[in-house]
């Protein structure tokens, strides 16, 4: 068996050390291809900044040859009626000077007629409104550059800058536009002068994927390979940067595709995009150099790691095979043989703190068995004591309820039987003495006010007699005394209540018998909850409608008690009825109690102005 053991602990050995040295290699896999990763986005991020940069400055080159066509309206100059062009030449000759419009300047009337060029050129009369761009600014109000176009019929290729064209009063008179050479010696420049390796691309296309400039000469005028793609992005004004192939010419006698990454931005001023393409090879060479590297360093460390496990296994298991013994030993309880095992090395001194755990430990569990058996008899004894107090305490507190009943009952007939008699000698008295002063209407006033006044008294006497113990709950019963105290409280005073009940105390039979519950006790306990209750809503709920549920099911009696008033924070009132602090609130208190001296459960859900929920369980 501890061959077996031992065998598999080798086995162990090797594969935790490969499995560790496995775990690493991964990480530092992982590192690594999220760093080279990192390095690929920035590298892509600065491809696009830099189209981004590039495409601003285009931008900035057009706006400001734009500012020159609008110099022209606002020179004051242009005046189609009075037939004088010398003003409207000087105008488009310092427009010409300053500007990249090395072909021409022009002004169109506002139906798209030619009225005047510079330099001057000799020809006939030329509509240009057939050009959209043309009809795009006569229609918009609103500067247009052109893509690249075939100007009829001398079939010459050009871009059209256009504004419009006011007069002194500021009203559109036409069109002031002026023709931008595609192979413009500027837009080439500026792309030339980009330091950027031999294979990368950087061009300037128009929405149709016509290239205008770029760094390789022979692509200027030529379609782009991705035409379509690049004219959506244009459309959008959205930027982006991805992978792409490139269509290269023939080698040979056949054609080559490389794979790209592509960053393209947009231009603002104009339906035109800048596009810097790159060999995926040269932005992806260290990526694959790494991962080269790291495959043969992980074929290195695999290797090293697998003459590690052995060299550990063969020096770690045949020591072990002792202590595997020694603890079989200590697992079937012998904790009296002792460890023997000489070794100097880590082993030895690990056999030794065994040796000294195993007598610490077989001291320690004869102390921990006297320990269990005085801790037993204690808990038993605390738990007696435990159970013996709560007892006490209930019958204490079912007593105070009954002594409480009983000075109820006492203080009702004293009420009754001598201050409500006293009352009614009085009323006798005072209607007399009104028969007697008849013919003095002030006195008989007076004192009918005075009898009114204790008539109410008498009748407040005679409800606080019924409150302190209805006779309607000895003499009829739960149901009639609950629906006599909604009545008395809610209906009185037009408060709409709704009661339903359901079943009877279980101890309730028609010869009077009593079960294993005292139905008494429950019953009173649930009238004084609930009148409680119901005390509460009349006094501060302020509610429309009130439902009251009495279902007395199989083991246990269930309450609920609703109203629509106006609330109140539960834990604000709990919070201060134990901080002594409102003594109006301490009814709540007392029918939570009253509740728990049944180990029944009171539950009270409310919030300021969405009304209030009483549900109350208690078991038979």
């Amino acid at each position: 068996m501890a061959s077996f053991c031992t065998g598999a602990m080798q086995k162990r050995i090797i594969l935790l050390v490969m499995l560790s040295m496995l775990i690493i290699l991964v990480s530092l896999g992982i590192i690594s291809q999220l760093s080279v990763n990192n390095s690929i986005q920035r590298s892509l991020d600065k491809r696009l900044t830099l189209a981004s940069i590039i495409s601003r400055y285009f931008d900035y080159i057009l706006e400001t040859n734009l500012t020159r066509l609008y110099d022209i309206s606002i020179s004051g100059r242009v005046d189609f009626a009075d037939q004088n062009w010398v003003p409207e030449t000087k105008a488009l000759k310092t427009a010409y000077e300053y500007s990249i419009f090395t072909d021409r300047i022009f002004l169109l009337d506002q139906h798209g007629n030619v009225v005047l060029n510079y330099p001057l050129q000799e020809s006939g009369k030329v509509n240009l409104l057939s050009i959209p761009a043309v009809s795009r600014v006569m229609a918009e109000g609103k500067p247009v550059v052109s893509d690249v176009f075939t100007m009829e019929p001398t079939k010459k290729k050009v871009i059209l800058a256009l504004v419009p064209l006011k007069d002194r009063n500021g009203e559109n008179i036409g069109v002031a536009g002026g023709e931008i050479n595609p192979t413009n010696y500027l837009f080439n420049q500026m792309i030339k002068s980009i330091p950027t390796e031999t294979a990368t691309c950087i061009e300037l296309v128009d929405s149709q994927g016509i290239i205008i400039a770029s760094n390789i000469p022979k692509r200027i005028l030529t379609c782009s390979d991705h035409n379509q793609f690049l004219g959506k992005l244009i459309a959008a004004r959205k930027s982006s940067v991805g992978t792409c192939h490139r269509c290269h010419l023939e080698e040979g006698s056949q054609k080559r595709k490389t794979k790209d990454m592509l960053a393209f931005s947009p231009l603002s001023v104009a339906p035109w995009g800048i596009s810097l393409r790159e060999p995926q090879d040269s932005v992806f060479s260290p990526a694959i150099t790494l991962r080269r590297n790291f495959v043969i360093l992980g074929v290195i460390a695999l290797g090293a790691a697998l003459v590690l496990a052995m060299g550990m296994s063969r020096s770690i298991v045949r020591p072990i095979q002792l202590l595997i013994q020694a603890s079989q030993r200590l697992g079937r309880g012998n904790l009296h043989e002792p460890v023997a095992i000489t070794s100097r090395d880590e082993t030895g001194v690990l056999a030794d703190s065994f040796e000294v755990m195993r007598q610490k430990l077989a001291a320690s569990l004869e102390r921990i068995q006297k320990q269990n058996l005085e801790l037993e008899q204690r808990v038993l004894d605390r738990t007696e004591e435990l159970e013996m107090s709560r007892k006490k305490l209930a019958r204490l507190y079912r007593k105070n309820i009954s002594v409480q009943e009983e000075e109820r009952k006492r203080i009702a007939r004293e009420l009754h039987d001598e201050t409500s008699q006293s009352l009614n000698a009085v009323l006798i008295s005072l209607d007399t003495l009104n028969i007697v002063l008849h013919q003095s209407n002030a006195n008989r006033t007076h004192l009918e006010k005075l009898r009114k006044n204790v008539a109410a008294t008498l009748q407040g006497i005679h409800q606080l007699i019924q409150d302190l113990r209805p006779p309607v709950l000895d003499d009829l019963g739960l149901d009639s005394a609950i629906r006599w105290v909604l009545e008395g409280h809610l209906g009185a005073r037009g408060i709409g209540y709704f009661f339903e009940t359901e079943g009877a105390c279980p101890n309730t039979s028609s010869n009077g018998g009593t079960g294993a519950v005292d139905c008494a006790t429950l019953e009173l306990t649930l009238f004084r909850v609930i009148q409680e209750a119901v005390i509460n809503i009349e006094k501060h709920a302020d509610a429309k409608h009130v439902f009251v549920s009495l279902v007395f099911q199989e083991a246990h009696v269930e309450v609920e008690i609703e109203d629509d008033g106006r609330g109140f924070d539960v834990d604000r009132v709990y919070t201060t009825v134990e901080t002594a602090r409102d003594t109006g609130s301490f009814g709540l208190l007392g029918m939570r109690e009253r509740v728990a001296l049944l180990d029944g459960r009171l539950t009270i859900c409310s919030r300021p102005h969405e009304g209030t929920h009483i549900s109350m369980t208690i078991p038979f």
